[in-house]
C-alpha cells in the first residue's frame, strides 16, 4: 500500500457525453510469422481477438499478449503493432487508414498462404471526449473484454463482438458496443480516478492510480510525467517530495504485489507472471522478485499452496466447540464422592472433608 497521496475527487457524471462514431471495422486473418500495424490517429483504436494469440506493442512502450476473447482499446491512438511470432513483419493494414462508409465488417489477410493462426476484428474509431476528462492521463491501453477481466466484460457474452460483426448493419452494433464497453470501463475505481480532472488536481495521486490501474504498463518516469500533465523533472521532483521515493522504485513495488498476488493464486506459470509483472525476462523477474521478498516466486508459490493445506486441514472452529461441550457434559455427568473421609493432617481436629472431582485446596 502506496501512502503520501490523497486521491482526487473524480466526476464521472461526465461520462454520458462520451461517443464513438464513424467506425471503420475489419476482420484480419493471420497467417504464421505474420502481423499488421496501424498509423497514429486522433481518435482510439479497438482490438478483438477472435481466436488464436497476437503480440501487441505501441510505439510508446505499452506491449501486452492478446488471446481468444480479449478485447483492447488503445486510448491513446497511438501507432502500435499486431504479431502472431515477435519480429515478424508487420505492414501497414490499409483498410484502417481512412474513414469507412461500409454498414459490416471488410476482410483482409496477412502473412504467406496457409491456414490463420490467428483473427483479429479491428476498428479505428472517432472519439467524442467530454469536457472534464484529461486524455492526458488515460492509460495507453484499456482492456474492455478478456484480458484483466474489468468488471464491465460481465456486462455482455464474451463473444458479444465476434456475434455482432456479422451481416448488415454490423458496424454500427459493433461501435455503439464498443461505446458501451468503453464507458462502464472507465466508471472503475482506480481507472475512473486517474482520467477525470479534480477540483483539487493532485498529479501525485493520478500518478499512483495509474501505476495501480496497469502496473505491468511499460512506465517510466516521462511516460508518468506526461501522463499527469508535468514535465519530468519537476514530477520526479514533486513525487520523490510526497511519497518518500522515486518513482520508479513505487512502480517496481507495484508489480512485485501484482507478482505476489498471481503466485498466491496458483493458476499461472512463473513466465506468463513476469510477463503480466512488466517484466520481459523471466530471469531479471526472478532477480527483482528474490530481492524485494526475500525468496525465489517458487518458493512464495510453494509456501502458499502448503498454507492453504494446513487451513483445509484445520478443524473448524464449530467442531472445536462440539468436543468442548461434549467433554464438559461428561465432567458434569461424574457423580460426587458422597463418602466421607478424613484428609488427615489438613483436616481440622473432629472435621469431616468431602472430596469432589475436579476440586482442590
Amino acid at each position: 500500500m502506496i501512502e503520501g497521496a490523497a486521491t482526487s475527487a473524480s466526476r464521472p457524471d461526465g461520462l454520458e457525453k462520451l461517443r464513438l462514431a464513424r467506425g471503420t471495422w475489419s476482420y484480419a486473418d493471420l497467417s504464421s510469422a505474420s502481423g499488421f500495424s496501424v498509423a497514429p490517429t486522433d481518435g482510439v483504436y479497438l482490438h478483438c481477438m477472435i481466436h488464436g494469440e497476437l503480440r501487441l506493442a505501441c510505439a510508446g512502450g505499452a506491449h501486452i499478449v492478446l488471446r481468444g476473447g480479449d478485447a483492447m482499446m488503445v486510448l491513446s491512438g497511438e501507432a502500435h503493432a499486431l504479431r502472431t511470432a515477435e519480429g515478424a513483419a508487420a505492414p501497414s493494414h490499409v483498410l484502417l487508414r481512412e474513414r469507412s462508409a461500409a454498414t459490416a465488417p471488410s476482410s483482409c489477410a496477412f502473412g504467406p498462404p496457409g491456414r490463420p493462426v490467428a483473427r483479429v476484428l479491428s476498428a479505428r474509431l472517432d472519439a467524442s471526449w467530454p469536457e472534464g476528462i484529461s486524455r492526458r492521463s488515460l492509460p495507453a491501453l484499456l482492456a474492455l473484454a478478456g484480458t484483466g477481466r474489468p468488471e464491465s466484460a460481465r456486462l455482455v457474452a464474451p463473444d458479444a463482438f465476434a456475434r455482432a460483426g456479422v451481416g448488415a448493419g454490423s458496424s454500427a452494433v459493433l461501435t455503439c458496443l464498443a461505446e458501451l464497453l468503453l464507458i462502464a470501463a472507465l466508471r472503475e475505481g482506480a481507472v475512473a480516478r486517474s482520467i477525470f480532472a479534480a477540483a483539487d488536481p493532485n498529479p501525485i495521486a493520478d500518478a499512483l492510480a495509474l501505476v495501480a490501474a496497469d502496473p505491468a504498463a511499460a512506465w517510466t518516469v516521462a511516460s508518468l510525467a506526461r501522463a499527469v500533465g508535468m514535465g519530468r523533472s519537476n514530477f520526479a521532483a514533486r513525487f520523490a517530495e510526497t511519497i518518500g521515493r522515486a518513482p520508479m522504485e513505487v512502480v517496481a513495488e507495484y508489480r512485485m504485489e501484482h507478482a505476489a498476488r498471481l503466485l498466491r493464486e496458483g493458476r499461472l506459470k512463473v513466465a506468463e507472471i513476469s510477463e503480466l509483472a512488466g517484466y520481459g525476462s523471466e530471469a531479471a523477474f526472478s532477480r527483482r522478485f528474490t530481492r524485494h521478498f526475500g525468496m525465489t516466486p517458487s518458493r512464495m508459490r510453494e509456501s502458499a499452496r502448503a498454507a492453504s493445506l494446513v487451513t483445509q486441514e484445520r478443524p473448524g472452529f464449530r467442531s472445536l466447540l462440539r468436543g468442548t461441550a461434549a467433554a464438559l457434559d461428561r465432567r458434569q455427568a461424574e457423580p460426587a464422592v458422597r463418602e466421607p473421609r478424613t484428609r488427615g493432617a489438613d483436616a481440622p481436629h473432629g472435621k469431616r472433608a468431602f472430596i469432589v472431582p475436579g476440586w482442590s485446596d
